[in-house]
């Protein structure tokens, strides 16, 4: 989240201060981890949000995925099926691995590039389109930005796929206030906190369908 370092150093040390079981997670697999989100298998989500799709998921139910990673192996493994579109060939390729190297069968890794330093195109291209014609339970909204916001674009396409009872997440939620008020979502709920590999508090925010 924004903030100089002091600011940023307050917000964990006020949110572990009210959060005592957070603080083991902190600093077990927080900023001082010597592992990756990938290595972990977990979300680079909020540790709060995590919590929570610890008791949502259900193994009948799909995900799909802007951007792949620790989550894909965190929702395989608690999921029926995941599709994750990844526009980064070299890091697809580390996700294939860890997958394979788990022996998860049950996620479509699909490779679509696209050039984040510009938006033009971004709506008619490839990888803003490679949610299949169905829908899911779970769509997360996690993908490359790089100069461009195009992340609220994604959500919005996203909202044409999710089914009734369904959730869309959108990660560093903080960065896009616009989209709490301009959503068809029945409620939606900001999850902040500290998270995995994370140094500061940041929130992920879960839309319900």
């Amino acid at each position: 989240m924004r903030g100089n370092k002091i600011t940023k150093l307050s917000r964990v040390i006020a949110h572990l201060a009210t959060h005592p079981q957070d603080i083991v997670p902190y600093f077990s697999y927080g900023p001082f981890s010597a592992q990756s989100p990938l290595e972990l298998g977990v979300p680079w989500f909020s540790l709060s949000a995590i919590h929570f799709l610890d008791s949502f998921i259900t193994k009948s139910m799909n995900v799909f995925e802007y951007g792949s990673g620790g989550s894909t192996v965190y929702f395989s493994n608690r999921a029926k099926s995941v599709t994750s579109t990844e526009d980064n060939e070299e890091w697809l390729k580390r996700v294939q691995a860890k997958l394979a190297a788990s022996g998860i069968t049950n996620v479509d890794l699909q490779y679509r590039p696209f050039e984040f330093r510009h938006a033009e195109g971004f709506e008619r291209s490839e990888y803003l389109l490679s949610i299949p014609e169905r829908a899911f339970e779970i769509i997360v909204v996690d993908g490359m930005e790089k100069d461009v916001l195009v992340r609220p674009t994604c959500f919005r396409h996203a909202e044409t796929r999710i089914r009734e009872g369904g959730i869309i997440i959108i990660d560093d939620s903080w960065r896009y206030p616009e989209l709490r008020h301009t959503n068809r979502a029945k409620s939606w709920r900001e999850f902040r906190s500290t998270g995995p590999c994370r140094p500061g508090v940041t929130s992920t925010d879960v839309y319900f369908y």
